[in-house]
């Protein structure tokens, strides 16, 4: 049965059986995984799965079931499991969304599924073989891997609520060991997108060798108090560890330092972030969300005033706000919960290189590590394993390691003195440039 039938029967049968508002929400993932390892094949894999939830209210209560067939005996199946499940729940109000124009944006590159198997092999052998040449230093290509996945999300409701897209994306990373006598240090490196046209696997290899090597000699600095540069992809970790912080729900539920806090300053001048599920190629791109508002473009945080946090339909609701698009799922088992889409610091138009020059001195960050146990998502307060380059006289000088760089996300959001130009995201949708902070705490001799 063509799934927009199975939501349309589903309904249907819903209204039936005695539920008033439900919704039936469908999501099917295709996906290719590769990896490589001394030039040959490891893992290769292709999948595919698909499945609807429903969800809606009879007798004030809510009840909520799944399926992963789509015929008439499905549609029963799933009626009458919500309908058990609304029986053991507690009453609560469930909204839907009425339905409206989505934007026009398109999340799909048709380009990509042109691309075969074989090219996207070809492609990551030629990213190990870059790697492994870059220099005598290089030992190993410790992981090699890519991943492609084309995704389709359909939403139907009482309301009227008629909605669909697709999206597709690729994801290649590779990760590198170099070695001088018996010191040894990794680098890694990943592209991700929706244009494979873009992906430069002798760049991409190169890069991982590059960040593994400049990384051999690495020393502790003394323990004090540092202006800090963090690498873009390190703020990006950072911010994306915290943005939780920015959702009506967390502010509702008591677990964000943000509440009340709409209107205020909480940032340095300079810092602006943005949540954009519709930017093209964007890691967690979307049309609309898990409940079938419309995505857009917004400012969170402007010139360090923050503009409005982040909601779907039920914490807008608690809220006395409007929903921003930010109830998405993970899956079409998933239930909804708030949560960013592209969420970003606004880069500057100064470069990375002159960033690091006003610094003057101090330390560059390029990695940390730690974020799921040594940072409190609620007080902001987070100690991290990190490594990078001491700044000299405005240049990168000699690598550091075995530091512990320690701080507070919210003062640290006031205490950032620049922002530099090299926007770049990691691969769970959160996004940064280079950024100064004064006054990090780092541990080390």
């Amino acid at each position: 049965m063509d799934i927009r039938d199975f939501q349309r029967l589903v309904l249907e049968k819903a209204k039936e059986a005695g539920f008033s508002d439900c919704e039936i929400y469908y999501r099917k993932d295709e996906s290719f995984q590769a990896a490589v390892s001394g030039g040959e094949i490891e893992h290769y894999e292709t999948s595919a799965t698909a499945g609807a939830s429903f969800r809606g209210v009879t007798d004030g209560r809510p009840g909520y079931s799944y399926t992963e067939r789509f015929d008439s005996e499905a549609a029963d199946f799933i009626v009458k499991a919500a309908a058990e499940n609304a029986g053991i729940s507690e009453r609560e109000d469930m909204i839907l969304y009425g339905g409206g124009d989505c934007a026009g944006a398109d999340l799909y590159n048709k380009e990509l599924d042109n691309v075969t198997a074989d090219e996207k092999l070809s492609l990551l052998k030629k990213t190990e073989e870059c790697a492994l040449g870059y220099s005598p230093k290089v030992r190993a290509a410790d992981r090699c891997v890519f991943g492609d996945e084309r995704t389709t999300v359909s939403i139907m409701n009482t309301r009227g609520l008629d909605c669909s897209y697709s999206a597709n994306g690729a994801v290649a990373y590779i990760s590198v060991i170099s070695a001088e006598g018996e010191d040894v240090k990794t680098g890694g490196e990943f592209f991700a997108g929706n244009d494979l046209s873009l992906f430069d696997p002798k760049a991409l290899g190169e890069s991982a060798a590059e960040q593994a090597e400049g990384m051999l000699g690495a020393k502790t600095v003394k323990s004090g108090a540092y202006r800090v540069v963090f690498k873009n992809t390190a703020m990006a970790d950072i911010l994306g560890t915290f943005s939780g912080a920015f959702t009506g729900e967390q502010v509702c539920k008591g677990l964000s330092m943000l509440e009340g806090k709409e209107g205020r300053e909480i940032a340095g001048a300079k810092v602006s972030i943005r949540d954009d599920a519709l930017l093209e190629g964007g890691p967690a791109s979307a049309v609309f969300d898990g409940e079938g508002v419309p995505c857009k473009n917004k400012a969170v945080v402007e010139n360090g005033v923050l503009k409005t946090l982040l909601y779907d339909l039920k914490y807008a609701a608690k809220c006395g706000k409007e929903s921003t698009g930010n109830g998405f799922r993970s899956g079409y088992r998933s239930q909804v919960f708030c949560a960013p889409s592209n969420f970003y610091i606004v880069p500057s138009e100064k470069s990375v290189e002159n960033v690091i020059a006003d610094a003057k001195e101090g330390l560059y960050i390029t990695d940390v590590e730690g974020l799921h146990a040594g940072a409190n998502t609620v007080s902001g307060d987070f100690s991290l394993s990190a490594m990078g380059y001491r700044i000299e006289n405005g240049r990168l000088g000699a690598p550091v390691e075995q530091i512990t760089v320690a701080a507070n996300f919210f003062e640290l959001l006031k205490n950032i003195e620049d922002v530099a130009s090299d926007l770049r995201f990691n691969m769970g949708g959160s996004g940064s440039p280079a950024v100064t902070v004064k006054n990090i705490s780092v541990s080390g001799s």
